[in-house]
């Protein structure tokens, strides 16, 4: 049903003012995003293969692709990170903050704790993200984004859906509405998977780029800054899905698994999401390389910051509340205060801190780049 307001506003067009086109159709996205991850969770429990696991990881992030790839597509270089190192800090907060959470929970109900520890073959997402952050740093100080660097990282995620096939240990992640889809009969519950891809997906399609517009024309009206609207309202509609799965599994008492899931969805967008801008780029007339704004360097080496210090807090795979409350912290302070100065304070203040953290636990860097490069172990039966 919200799925269909979208679409009905979406084909209303500009009857509809723009201030409330822009919550309908938000409303509309969230509702395809909820059953795209409905979805994705029940087909990596249901499916296997490594093609399958491609199509599964780029459902997860659909919405935000759509918005990033047109505003690469339309030459708006001032906005095509906007999206992406909203969408990519959110979900490594989430990831690295799920230790407080749970200790916030027991403490609650009056229990204790017990500590969150990541499978060992999530070490996967961590080395590629180790791998990808490191190869940002070049190209974020050279103030451009080229096609040569959307081969290197469109192919990082490809590596990582034929090597994610491989792994084992972990519980299948479908739970709440993903869980009565796997508990379908065969045929009906494939149909009923593909059905809830190919559905939401056109209605992705349909509405996110209207509901970027929206956001925008409705910013401007008020003198908020665009690119401040696009990074950080657009991620929280589109990333509430993956935050309710996650809830659930920490309800189910699977925190770690959460924390996977966060993790896959930020390589998804570190390697696939930043990896098409360039070819987008291209695609519109813009030439084989994209240039990056002053602003977008600050916020991509922002970003790296983040993601090199979470990679270092999680690489014994059992994270400490203090890192997670270092994280959180900083991610709320620059939501709250959006200012340069404080984003190129905490880009230090994290790079220092994960640079330490990775000399301190050197021993784990390589397992995790193992992990990325080195001969895949078939799956324990």
């Amino acid at each position: 049903m919200c799925s269909l307001v979208g679409v009905v506003v979406h084909f209303l067009g500009p009857v509809v003012p723009v201030q409330l086109a822009v919550i309908f159709l938000g409303i509309g996205l969230i509702g395809a995003a909820f059953m795209l991850a409905w979805a994705a969770d029940a087909g990596e429990a249901v499916f296997s293969g490594g093609l399958v696991l491609a199509v599964v990881a780029l459902v997860t992030v659909l919405p935000e692709f759509v918005i990033e790839i047109r505003f690469a597509f339309i030459q708006a270089a001032e906005l095509v990170t906007a999206n992406l190192t909203g969408a990519t800090r959110l979900l490594l907060a989430g990831a690295v903050s799920l230790p407080l959470v749970v200790l916030m929970l027991a403490h609650a109900r009056g229990d204790e704790a017990a500590p969150v520890r990541l499978a060992d073959n999530r070490r996967l997402e961590l080395g590629v993200l180790l791998v990808t952050a490191v190869f940002a740093i070049q190209f974020t100080i050279r103030g451009n984004l080229s096609v040569f660097e959307s081969v290197v990282l469109i192919t990082l995620y490809v590596l990582y859906t034929r090597r994610v096939q491989g792994t084992h240990g972990e519980e299948a992640g479908a739970v709440g509405v993903a869980a009565g889809l796997v508990a379908l009969s065969g045929r009906r519950r494939q149909l009923a998977i593909i059905g809830l891809i190919v559905g939401p997906g056109l209605v992705v399609l349909l509405v996110a780029n209207p509901f970027a517009d929206a956001l925008l024309a409705t910013g401007a009206s008020v003198g908020i800054d665009p690119y401040l609207l696009i990074q950080s309202v657009v991620p929280i509609a589109t990333e509430s899905p993956e935050f309710v799965v996650v809830a659930v599994l920490i309800a189910n008492h699977r925190p770690a698994q959460g924390m996977a899931l966060f993790l896959a969805s930020s390589v998804s967008q570190w390697t696939l999401g930043l990896g098409a801008l360039p070819v987008a780029y291209l695609a519109g007339g813009g030439g084989p390389v994209m240039p990056l704004a002053p602003r977008e360097q600050v916020e991509l080496a922002f970003t790296i910051a983040m993601t090199l210090f979470v990679v270092a807090a999680l690489a014994t795979m059992q994270p400490q509340r203090i890192d997670a409350l270092m994280v959180t912290t900083i991610f709320v302070a620059q939501v709250v205060y959006p200012v340069v100065v404080l984003r190129v304070a905490a880009t230090f203040v994290l790079f220092v801190f994960a640079i330490d953290l990775l000399v301190h636990r050197r021993r784990t860097v390589r397992p995790m780049l193992r992990a990325v490069w080195g001969r895949r172990q078939s799956a324990r039966p």
